[in-house]
């Protein structure tokens, strides 16, 4: 079943790879190249599928219901099978000749991280670039979800396509938009549409390229931060809206943040007082306006920029760690202690459930401190009665071990990530960020990968540490753990 649902996905695959090969011809890129560097790429993937599907069958014809414990392994493999097929593109153009940094490049696009090893980012060709882009795009909503806008029975029917979606979609429940998960995909994938046309447009009015627009729309929605350019956004600080520009990312960076339930219900239901009833969108911009205010004024004070400059310095930066994107604007790593703390803290946090972003997400931590608040309170009174509830909504107690269990796993994983990079002889300042960035799915850390340099000079060792912080981040920890554990295995 999981040989099924895996191959079933690889054959689907092969058509992301059309769109960079029509980019590289309209930008009359060699036909040779192009076929090298995609359509050979798409063949091999559709091959592997194909044989696959030929041994085990295909998996929206199911003869048996898929248990949960093989919807969540098809998950985790598809991400790792995706990365390698996907990684091509990269070796073949030359762009990254090594493996293990384009498989790096590749888990960094698909789990929407946005951490980097290419140095000169403006050499590479718009057809590899538009394909990096792209695989942020496609891993803001999850390959997952736009399969199941396909599949009417996807992977052994709706339980086991529920399950997918659960794993697939960040934020510890996932709410149906419809009654039909087919319609769910189909649902979110047009919301997710119509905010790119959206994005494309704003940017291209801003003065980008219609090719950067795209690009960076593709990336700043699915909160990934690949840029175009090796400056990053700061490459546009000629142009004169080029203060307009970082305010026009900074919104489609909070759109991607915010969750993606309440756009359809904007969309579709033309509801817009879903976003004032929204506790969690409360407390996430909350967060954002507290964090923001601090940093401006850390900045102001210690007279890093002038008053204005401070604000909008400490917008942009905050947002872009906060959605967990990753753009550059300014160098922070050269910023207070004070204003670098307050970065590697709302890295952790993320945005909301629901959304493209990584992180611990603003509900946990919106339960977690009402789960402490309640322990508190039965220390005086033990017999006390507290239920914890958010939005009028009553927290059922598995959910909050559930939640209480992620948290945990989340924190022990990221202090196990900062060790195992110290071993490989990194500092401590950029093995805690780096460390932090991939699990929280940012891309940009302090030091050696701080926001003017890259991952390119970090050891193999290194490189296949933060590509499982990655991949174990944009899973949830749950999802890519169940692997691991040999009950999953059993009958």
């Amino acid at each position: 079943m999981v040989l099924s649902g895996v191959g079933t996905i690889l054959l689907v695959f092969p058509l992301t790879m059309v769109l960079p090969f029509i980019v590289g011809l309209l930008f009359k890129e060699d036909i040779m190249f192009l076929v090298r560097c995609f359509f050979f790429p798409a063949l091999a993937t559709f091959t592997v599928g194909f044989a696959f599907t030929k041994s085990f069958g295909r998996a929206d014809r199911p003869t048996d219901e898929m248990r949960p414990s093989e919807s969540l392994i098809v998950v985790a493999f598809v991400w790792l099978v995706a990365s390698l097929f996907g990684a091509l593109p990269y070796v073949l153009s030359g762009a990254i000749p090594n493996i293990i940094d384009a498989y790096f490049e590749t888990m960094s696009g698909f789990t929407t991280t946005g951490a980097s090893v290419i140095s000169d980012v403006d050499a590479v060709q718009k057809s590899v670039l538009f394909w990096r882009a792209l695989t942020q795009w496609l891993g803001g909503m999850g390959i997952i979800v736009l399969v199941v806008a396909f599949f009417s029975r996807f992977l052994g029917g709706y339980k086991a396509g529920l399950l997918m979606l659960k794993g697939e979609v960040p934020g510890h429940s996932t709410e149906k938009v419809v009654h039909r998960l087919k319609d769910t995909g189909k649902y979110l994938f047009f919301t997710y549409g119509i905010m790119t046309l959206f994005g494309t447009v704003i940017l291209s009015l801003l003065g980008m390229t219609v090719f950067d627009a795209v690009c960076h729309t593709f990336t700043a929605l699915a909160t990934g931060g690949f840029g175009n350019h090796t400056e990053s956004i700061y490459y546009y600080r000629n142009l004169p809206t080029y203060i307009p520009l970082q305010l026009a990312l900074g919104l489609l960076m909070v759109l991607g943040s915010t969750s993606f339930v309440l756009h359809y219900n904007l969309i579709f239901k033309r509801d817009w007082k879903i976003y004032l009833k929204s506790p969690e969108l409360r407390v996430y911009l909350s967060i954002l306006l507290i964090v923001i205010c601090i940093v401006t004024l850390d900045l102001a004070l210690n007279r890093y920029y002038g008053p204005w400059e401070s604000l909008l310095n400490s917008f942009f930066t905050i947002v872009t760690m906060n959605s967990t994107t990753g753009y550059a604007t300014e160098d922070f790593g050269k910023w207070s202690s004070l204003s670098q703390f307050l970065i590697i803290l709302v890295m952790l946090f993320g945005g909301m459930t629901g959304s493209t972003c990584g992180g611990l997400k603003t509900a946990r931590l919106m339960v977690v401190n009402k789960a402490v608040t309640r322990s508190l309170i039965r220390i005086g009174h033990p017999r006390a009665i507290k239920p914890i509830r958010i939005g009028g909504v009553l927290i059922p107690e598995k959910v909050i071990k559930m939640i209480g269990m992620f948290v945990f796993g989340y924190i022990l994983t990221f202090i196990l990530g900062t060790f195992l990079l110290t071993l490989t002889g990194l500092d401590f300042m950029s093995s805690i960020s780096a460390s932090a960035a991939t699990l929280g799915g940012v891309g940009p850390g302090l030091n050696v990968v701080g926001p003017w340099s890259n991952y390119s000079s970090l050891s193999i060792a290194a490189k296949l540490i933060l590509t499982t912080l990655m991949w174990l981040g944009r899973l949830e920890l749950i999802t890519g753990f169940v692997i691991f554990l040999p009950s999953t295995y059993r009958k």
